[in-house]
């Protein structure tokens, strides 16, 4: 049975040029539509326990609950994208990423019906499982079907499939929460996926030359890229990312960005109401700005890097960091009754992190590494980002339990410690980076060697 998840055997190479063209063209195009809508719907589907959180305190859960449960998602999350990372260098993606969305769609249509914590807890773990067949192996099959040169363009437009879902849930979560309550918020996007799994599963594809097709680096005319592909094998290419020091030094600033991205995405909307005053709606409003201009991060982020920044990643993602810092901070500090401050350096930060994700998040340790292990890369960064995000939701419920107050019967929660601990997440993870400005000098010697 596991046979089946395998990639495909090589095909005969086709021989007419023109028709090489338009097959590429069309996967392409059909594969990567595919996997940002579908990768999209994936964070809704990990994205509603965030908006909801302030109607379940409401029903009788606690931040600390709330807290255990969005960990054992991202527990989950971070152990399975390490595996799946190392096995999607070795298996057709188009049967892995769709199963992914459907078994996380089922689950949170089925949570749609209860309001126990320990089934919460148990289910939300089992949808971080299905979670992370998503991302790792969405990044091996773009490795797949286009160049080292392309890669970092193309992992740009890819990454606002994440702006895409969170766009969606904080918007679309917080009107179905609003009209049908919170339960209605975890079944309805849970049945729309079940749906859209197998529009995703219709229109991916496994490697170029299961169809007969060249790989993407012979295709582009990148000979020596492809002849040093091919001097390994995908173990020993594997075994170079866990040997690489530089991989570990991103792995630590991942734990950083994992702390800091989902500590807005988790935490940010309740924050707002608390801190703030908003209401759920505006509060909504206000954080769906991060992932919207989230996204135009993401998909400019090769374009930054590449004509503004020479190419030199390490720099771009140092200064967007230091975007990343100012936007955090002004979120924490700015007024509570001045919701278009807050939203602007919500939209700061937001378009820091859409830079910063495509570079901390995989394709600086991806850059490193033979695309073979393009999937052991993603795994390893994989694993220490969603555990920096496992960690922060306990801490932040935590936190957020030993800072409240009951007055009168009302009970007010104060932020001083949880701002401190977001603030010195992006910190960290910018210091972080800058070893990585010798890592492709590093490379190098390593290959002329």
């Amino acid at each position: 049975m596991l046979n089946w998840f395998l990639t495909g055997a090589n095909k005969a190479r086709i021989q007419d040029p023109e028709k090489i063209k338009r097959m590429y063209h069309s996967a392409r195009v059909q594969s990567v539509t595919a996997m940002i809508l579908g990768y999209g719907m994936y964070y809704v589907m990990r994205m509603t326990l965030g908006v909801a959180k302030k109607p379940m305190l409401e029903a009788g859960f606690t931040p600390t609950q709330l807290g255990m449960i969005g960990a054992a998602m991202l527990i989950a999350i971070a152990v399975g994208k390490f595996a799946n990372g190392f096995i999607a260098d070795h298996c057709n993606i188009k049967k892995i990423v769709p199963i992914g969305l459907l078994g996380a769609a089922i689950v949170n249509a089925i949570l749609g019906f209860t309001d126990q914590y320990w089934v919460f807890l148990v289910l939300w773990f089992i949808n971080g499982c299905f979670q992370s067949m998503g991302s790792a192996p969405c990044i091996v099959s773009l490795s797949q079907w286009f160049s080292k040169s392309q890669l970092a363009t193309y992992y740009g437009v890819f990454s606002i499939a994440h702006y895409v879902g969170e766009g969606a849930t904080y918007l679309g979560t917080s009107m179905i929460i609003i009209a049908f309550g919170w339960h209605a918020a975890f079944f309805v996007p849970g049945v729309a996926c079940i749906v859209l799994a197998f529009i995703m599963y219709r229109f991916m594809r496994d490697r170029p030359e299961t169809y007969g097709l060249p790989s993407a680096n012979e295709f582009e005319g990148e000979v020596e890229q492809e002849k040093q592909e091919q001097e390994v094998s995908t173990k020993e290419a594997q075994m170079l990312v866990l040997r690489n020091p530089y991989v570990w030094i991103l792995a630590l600033a991942s734990i950083c960005l994992g702390i800091s991205r989902y500590s807005i995405s988790s935490w940010g909307v309740v924050f707002l109401q608390e801190s703030k005053g908003l209401d759920l709606v505006t509060a909504g409003s206000i954080m769906a700005l991060s992932p919207i201009l989230g996204g135009v991060g993401s998909f400019l982020s090769g374009f930054i890097s590449d004509k503004i920044f020479k190419s030199h990643h390490s720099v771009t993602t140092i200064v967007f960091g230091i975007i990343m810092l100012i936007g955090i901070s002004g979120v924490c500090f700015s007024p509570a009754g001045a919701p278009h401050v807050t939203a602007a350096f919500v939209a700061i930060f937001g378009f820091g992190l859409g830079v910063i994700l495509c570079f901390v998040g995989g394709l600086l340790a991806v850059d490193l590494c033979p695309r073979k292990a393009t999937g052991a890369a993603m795994g390893v960064i994989g694993l220490t980002a969603y555990g920096g995000a496992a960690l922060q939701d306990i801490v932040n419920g935590l936190l957020m339990d030993s800072a409240k107050v009951v007055t009168n019967g009302v009970t007010v929660y104060h932020f001083d410690t949880i701002m401190a601990f977001w603030i010195g997440s992006v910190t960290i993870m910018t210091l972080l980076i800058v070893p990585t400005l010798w890592a492709k000098k590093h490379k190098d010697s390593d290959e002329a060697a």
